[in-house]
């Protein structure tokens, strides 16, 4: 018989998820005509906000528009909804694993049932990366290079860009399992979870980048977890943030990740036994 110790040893073994990141992979391989939909779904909105703000710019009447030039902006909008898709909403599935009771199955296998979410997420995350993160980064350096604005690609900014964009996927993660918990309290979080991600578009900086907010506004958005999900990795990799300013903003992230893991901890903890009770 294995000990509890081996037990723990085997759940919390990061190998064995892999396989859930790979099936995600392959499932959107298998079904590249929805998928296709969605990738065009994005760029038409890329599409848009770069009318919207060109249309802006021209009005104004100015070539900079608090700190953004018109290729900043257009390599913002770009990021911006690439690596929106790119951090999968991935509440939908853990609501209808409850409310169908397949997550039983899971339960009573000696697997971490969030592990297994974050694993099945970050299949979602590597497919998007590669068949629209990279592109776009790809039309932005095409796009700069025509309005002769390279110098906003540094190996410090691209590398902690990386890094800043690995902690929001896993913060934005946190999130949306923290959500997709409700569904043990009430079965219907449809209302609820459009609040959220509409919430969670205008504060990330997925819609405006959040300087655009008025300064009292902006103080307290810059310190809540959504802006460390988008605005923060784009406004590095953009060299926005530099230095000191950077580091901040990465150890803030860092703070979040905690705090967002530890109630992700004590909030599984609650309801699973729940849904024990609800389910004998």
């Amino acid at each position: 018989m294995k000990s509890k110790s081996t037990y723990k040893h085997h759940k919390f073994n990061l190998s064995i998820y892999l396989p859930f990141a790979s099936c995600k992979f392959q499932e959107y391989l298998a079904y590249r005509a929805n998928v296709f939909m969605f990738l065009i779904g994005d760029i038409l909105k890329i599409l848009c906000m770069y009318f919207l703000w060109k249309a802006i710019f021209v009005s104004s009447g100015q070539d900079i528009l608090k700190g953004f030039s018109l290729p900043d902006m257009i390599t913002y909008l770009l990021l911006s909804i690439s690596t929106a898709s790119c951090i999968p909403q991935d509440t939908g599935q853990i609501v209808t694993e409850i409310k169908n009771g397949s997550i039983v199955m899971t339960l009573i296998k000696p697997i971490s049932y969030r592990l297994k979410t974050y694993f099945t997420s970050l299949g979602d995350t590597i497919y998007t990366i590669i068949f629209l993160m990279i592109p776009c980064l790809i039309a932005s350096f095409i796009i700069n290079y025509i309005y002769g604005n390279l110098s906003v690609y540094t190996v410090s900014g691209i590398l902690l860009f990386i890094i800043s964009f690995c902690f929001s996927m896993y913060i934005n993660m946190c999130l949306n399992f923290l959500l997709g918990c409700m569904t043990f309290v009430t079965l219907n979080i449809w209302g609820i979870l459009q609040i959220y991600r509409a919430i969670n578009q205008l504060l990330s900086g997925v819609l405006i980048p959040l300087v655009f907010f008025p300064e009292w506004a902006k103080n307290i958005i810059n310190y809540l977890p959504f802006a460390s999900i988008i605005s923060t990795p784009i406004n590095i990799f953009l060299g926005k943030y530099t230095g000191v300013v950077a580091l901040q903003a990465i150890v803030l992230q860092i703070i979040w990740m905690l705090l967002l893991h530890i109630s992700t901890e004590i909030t599984w903890r609650a309801v699973v036994k729940r849904l024990v009770v609800q389910g004998g």
